[in-house]
């Protein structure tokens, strides 16, 4: 009898041991991660990636712009240019905001609140759509 106890008891541990070192991948395609993938591929002019991530029609046309597409690469490009200068950096910090992400449906938001409260721009909104291929940003708005 003691060593049926001892045997199921052994198996109840190895059974417990291999199913706590199972570990799984979860691919995240969320809006966030749909934004920082734009603003990587966008710093490091990486405009065919970056189109996957964005509605650039969409976008600028909401700002304004008659040539969204061009206007969209002239914009990346001074960055980027901007960026390789001694003062100016052209990557992200997101250690500078609060971000938060807001989900309804096939809509969401990303916000990113900046901590500085002297900063210039206090918080910048990306507006998603999901869409058969995944999350796309269909506006970016900056609240000085």
């Amino acid at each position: 009898m003691e060593n049926k106890i001892t045997s199921s008891l052994f198996c109840f541990l190895i059974l417990s041991m291999s199913s706590c070192s199972v570990s799984k991948t979860i691919k995240l395609e969320t809006p966030f991660v749909t934004v920082v993938k734009l603003i990587d591929a966008e710093q490091s002019m990486h405009l065919d990636d970056a189109m996957q991530y964005i509605d650039v029609e969409q976008v600028y046309s909401k700002l304004g712009s008659k040539n969204p597409k061009e206007d969209w690469i002239k914009m990346i490009k001074f960055h980027y240019d901007l960026g390789k200068g001694e003062k100016n950096s052209n990557t992200f910090g997101y250690g500078n905001y609060d971000i938060e992400e807001t989900i309804k449906g096939n809509n969401a938001q990303v916000c990113f609140k900046a901590k500085d409260k002297k900063a210039n721009i206090k918080m910048i909104t990306y507006g998603l759509e999901k869409r058969q291929k995944g999350w796309i940003v269909i506006s970016i708005n900056y609240t000085k």
